[in-house]
């Protein structure tokens, strides 16, 4: 079995002059780790991964990868936190592409690939007819072709061909699979386990892992995105104030001499609670939505009366500020 047999073609692809932010953009919208950089020929020249963008000397960069990347993609200000974790001057993909392209001809055995794959310590192997790219074989499409040899089912890759546009960034189009052949012989029944096999199964093991691991990430960060945007918009009612009152004063009936307030996502604050980690003074004016009608009531309506509030962050998911939290404070 060959490499065109196996190869996915579905491939996106960018240019040189790609910028980082194309290159974010293009790695949240397809849930890939890497792109490989083509010349205007079509020719793979280099591979642009998400490392390349954020960096690898932090445990927590995993988690918090679309996070930097949305914020890399979107051109939003980078604070000073995050300049370490992320590329700040939008380089062009030719300035940090690594090289050199680890790719074979389509008539590659998978044998071949596989062998590249495990010496190399890489996830995919990228495909070309000549000298234009025109698929991968990952470690997956590797676990795809074991089964096929040992199960008589046909196989029908993706054929699409990669980077037909012209422009810089370009994503390969699908195209109808091809009619297989009747006359083709059914894949020879491999004789017994091997460990190679074996590699391959945990390798697939570990990717089904990974991609459910990203999507449970993914599902988190949109409802946290959602959350903040209703937080952002909502306004602090009379009712809802004189209910917060009431549930202080049942807690100072128990001897209690705090209560929270409102606990809030450090992005409500315009400057993700950096001020209130620091105990900057200026720290209310970072307030909006809901947490800032909070504070004005209290200022307006409880500080006269001898009532403090503080504000603090109050757990650091990952080591970044996560919800942050205002205080209701009486007596000593």
């Amino acid at each position: 079995m060959l490499a065109r047999d196996v190869m996915t073609t579905d491939v996106s692809v960018v240019g040189p002059n790609s910028s980082s932010a194309e290159v974010a953009r293009i790695l949240l919208a397809t849930r890939v780790s890497a792109l490989p950089v083509v010349d205007h020929d079509g020719a793979p020249i280099g591979v642009v991964s998400e490392w390349d963008l954020v960096g690898q000397h932090a445990t927590d960069r995993v988690a918090k990868r679309e996070r930097w990347l949305s914020h890399l993609a979107e051109g939003q200000p980078l604070a000073a936190d995050f300049l370490q974790s992320v590329d700040p001057t939008n380089r062009t993909t030719a300035e940090i592409m690594h090289q050199p392209v680890i790719a074979v001809p389509e008539t590659t055995p998978i044998a071949e690939v596989a062998r590249l794959i495990a010496e190399h310590r890489i996830k995919r192997v990228f495909v070309t007819r000549g000298d234009r790219l025109v698929g991968v074989v990952s470690r997956i499409d590797l676990v795809r072709a074991h089964l096929l040899e040992a199960t008589p089912v046909a196989l029908h890759p993706r054929r699409v061909p990669v980077g037909e546009e012209s422009s810089d960034v370009s994503t390969a189009r699908s195209g109808p699979p091809p009619v297989p052949n009747p006359s083709t012989s059914a894949p020879t029944i491999a004789s017994g386990p091997s460990a190679a096999e074996f590699d391959l199964l945990v390798a697939a093991a570990e990717q089904a892992e990974q991609m459910q691991r990203t999507a449970a990430e993914r599902i988190a960060s949109d409802a946290r995105r959602a959350l903040v945007t209703a937080l952002q918009q909502k306004v602090l009612s009379h009712a809802a104030w004189q209910s917060l009152i009431e549930r202080a004063r049942h807690v100072a009936k128990r001897g209690g001499r705090e209560f929270l307030l409102i606990r809030f996502p450090s992005e409500l604050c315009s400057d993700r609670g950096r001020a209130i980690n620091a105990a900057d003074p200026k720290w209310p004016e970072s307030l909006c939505g809901e947490a800032a009608d909070v504070f004005e009531r209290w200022q307006r309506e409880l500080k006269p009366q001898g009532f403090g509030l503080t504000a603090q962050i109050l757990d650091f998911p990952g080591g970044f500020p996560g919800d942050a939290g205002l205080t209701l404070r009486w007596g000593r």
